[in-house]
Parts: C-alpha cells; sequence; structure tokens
C-alpha cells in the first residue's frame, strides 16, 4: 500500500503503469490543484477547468503504460493539460463565430467592467490587425476563419484561383502574427493566435 505523499514520483509511476489504483490516487491528490489552478487561468471557468483536470488524470489512466517513456512528470502533466485545454478552446471556436465564443468566455467570468475592458480592447486589436491586410486578403481571411471556408470553396465564391487564395491566406497569417505580436500581448491574443492563424 502506498503512502498518502510523494516520496519517490518514478516508484510511483511505475506502480501506475503495472495499474496499482493506490498509486494512481497519490499522484491525483498531488497534482490535481495544480492542474485544475492552470486550466483555470486559461479558461476562467471553473467547471470547464474541472472538466479538463479530470480528462487529463483519465488520460493518465487510460495510457499509463506510456508512462514509462516519461522522464519529467511535471512537464508531461503541463503538455497534456495545454493540450487538452487547446483542443477544448479550439472546439468551442469552431463550433461557432468568435463574438458566440468570447461573449461566452466573458459571461464565464461574470462580465466584470474590466473584463469588458479587455474583450474591446482585444477586439480592437483583431480588427485593426485585420484592417492591414489587401481588400482581396482580407476577404479570404474572413471566408476562411471566420465561415469555415476551405480553399477550393474561397476560389469558387470569389472567383480567384485555388493558388491564390493560398498565397492570400499564407501571406494574411505571417503579417497579422507579427501584428498582434507586437501590438498585442494579453493571453487573449494567444488564444487568437493559436486558434485563428
Amino acid at each position: 500500500m502506498v503512502q498518502n505523499e510523494l516520496h519517490n514520483e518514478q516508484e510511483l509511476l511505475k506502480l501506475v503503469v503495472a495499474g496499482d489504483t493506490e498509486a494512481y490516487k497519490v499522484i491525483y491528490t498531488h497534482y490535481w490543484d495544480r492542474i485544475y489552478t492552470t486550466a483555470l487561468a486559461f479558461t476562467k471557468s471553473p467547471e470547464l477547468s474541472e472538466d479538463v483536470a479530470q480528462e487529463v488524470f483519465a488520460q493518465i489512466w487510460v495510457k499509463r503504460a506510456m508512462l514509462k517513456e516519461v522522464e519529467r512528470f511535471d512537464g508531461f502533466l503541463y503538455i497534456t493539460t495545454r493540450n487538452l485545454l487547446l483542443d477544448r478552446l479550439r472546439r468551442k471556436v469552431f463550433t461557432g463565430s468568435l463574438d458566440d465564443y468570447f461573449t461566452e468566455y466573458f459571461a464565464d467570468v461574470n462580465g466584470t467592467p474590466a473584463q469588458q475592458l479587455e474583450f474591446k480592447e482585444f477586439d480592437s486589436h483583431i480588427q485593426r490587425a485585420i484592417s492591414q491586410l489587401t481588400t482581396q486578403q482580407q476577404t479570404v481571411f474572413k471566408l476562411s476563419r471566420f465561415e469555415g471556408l476551405t480553399h477550393e470553396e474561397i476560389a469558387k465564391r470569389t472567383g480567384l484561383a485555388k493558388r491564390t487564395v493560398k498565397n492570400h491566406m499564407v501571406n494574411s497569417i505571417l503579417y497579422l502574427r507579427k501584428y498582434l505580436k507586437v501590438h498585442a500581448g494579453n493571453y487573449l491574443i494567444f488564444i487568437w493566435i493559436t486558434f485563428f492563424l
């Protein structure tokens, strides 16, 4: 039986790989708060953060055989948590419009005046960045990222060659990444860059 303190992480992980549920509980108890707090910093949603933490630990148990290859478990946990967060947020963003996503995001955190100001600043940076693109780049970018059209669909709708559409997207993304990294530093911009660029 494993004690409730994390004395030897590598030994505990070996036990988890072997299917020891007591060792798994020790790992779970020791790291739960850290994963939940990381998720909360990104999502601002206690409910979503709890779901993410649960999913991280579910994955650890289901895929426990791969723990044999892990040298730094805290780093492994961070990467697993980050990937799940990005996946959750990406799915959330792409199942609705950008405005719907961020309206819901700010509703989750009670929509305080400071948060509403943050959203306005965020939206202003995005709109300013997009307005710097050429007219055709703006059209192609919006059809791709806001309406979810493929390059082929955009080519048909605009009458542009598919290769031209692709070039406009590549140039737009390069410009927007550069612009937003220089002009906007908050994590909402990071999320936007991650999902849309």
